[in-house]
This record gives structure tokens, sequence and C-alpha cells, in this order.
């Protein structure tokens, strides 16, 4: 087993494998509830956000979106010429990151499928990727030892609605301002 992910519920985990299988286990009656199958070493399993899709990636350079009720291919994006180790998804399910053994690190929009942004910097291959809870940054490691932040572009960030903060005025008085 490459990773595991537990579900937002704590009731489910995902498991990627060597062997080409996927489980979703049922972390209450400790059995297997589905399995998902491809003609790979998964290195990484991920829920959506949502936990309604599971993102897979592994040595056939491929990311795979999968239905987690259905336990069925989504859709498969051809997105390496080398084994893809691991993905990463945005907290707001807009995004996702993949990082592999081509050296690249590839900005994703989740639901158009399409890389918007490429970053190169590493030496070696890309072993993980993290992103930042405030979405602002992608952490990667390498086989060479390195990690990286890399800033995600404004565009992929989540907008922050701005708060009014009570000032004083030259009288004492409170003012509003943003």
């Amino acid at each position: 087993v490459n990773s595991i992910m537990v579900d937002e519920s704590d009731t489910n985990c995902v498991t990627a494998a060597n062997d080409g299988s996927c489980i979703i286990w049922d972390l209450n009656q400790y059995n297997r509830e589905s399995c998902l199958f491809a003609t790979t070493q998964f290195k990484c399993a991920q829920y959506h956000p949502d936990q309604s899709q599971i993102l897979t990636c592994g040595t056939d350079r491929k990311i795979t979106f999968w239905d987690v009720v259905g336990a069925s291919e989504i859709r498969i994006l051809e997105s390496s010429k080398e084994d893809i180790n691991d993905v990463a998804i945005t907290p707001d399910g807009e995004w996702f990151v993949s990082v592999g053994n081509d050296r690249v690190v590839r900005l994703w929009g989740y639901d158009d499928g399409v890389c918007h942004y490429v970053g190169k910097g590493h030496s070696g291959h890309i072993t993980s990727v993290k992103i930042s809870p405030d979405q602002k940054f992608i952490v990667t490691v390498g086989s060479e030892g390195a990690i990286f932040m890399w800033k995600i572009p404004e565009k992929c960030q989540p907008v922050v609605a701005e708060t009014k903060r009570p000032t004083k005025t030259a009288n004492g008085k409170k003012k509003s301002r943003k």
C-alpha cells in the first residue's frame, strides 16, 4: 500500500496499492466496501473535498477521476511521460496539483481537467505534494532531498470577503473602514 486517506466523516478510507487496486474500506464494519482496478501501480488516492470522487495516479502516467458510489472511472487525463507519484486537491476542490518522476509540478483545474500552470525546479523525482490549508502555497519534496514552496497564483486562491474594522475619528467617535 502506497497511500491511505480517511474521508471527512471518519467512516471510510481509500488505499492505493502497487497491485493495481484502490480499496475503499468501511472503518466501522472493518471490511472492504468497494474496489477500483487499473493496469498500474497506484501511488496515490485522494478524496475530493465533497467526498463524491477520488483522484488516483500511478505508473500508468495518468490521473483518473473515480465515482465513489459506483467505483467507476469518470475521466482519465494523460498527464505525463513518466510516473505520477502524488496528487493533492485544494481545500475548495477547484484545483489540484500533480507531481512525478518528470520533476514537474502541474496545477490543474478540477472541473475542466486542464493544466493551467507548470513549475520546474527539482533536480530529482518529486515524491510528494501538499497544499496549504489557506490555499496560498504548494509544498513539494523530491528524491534529491529538496523541499520547495510554490506560491499559488491569486486566480487559484479562494476569494475571501473583507471585514470592516471600526476605527476612531479625530473626535473619538467610531467609524467603519475596510
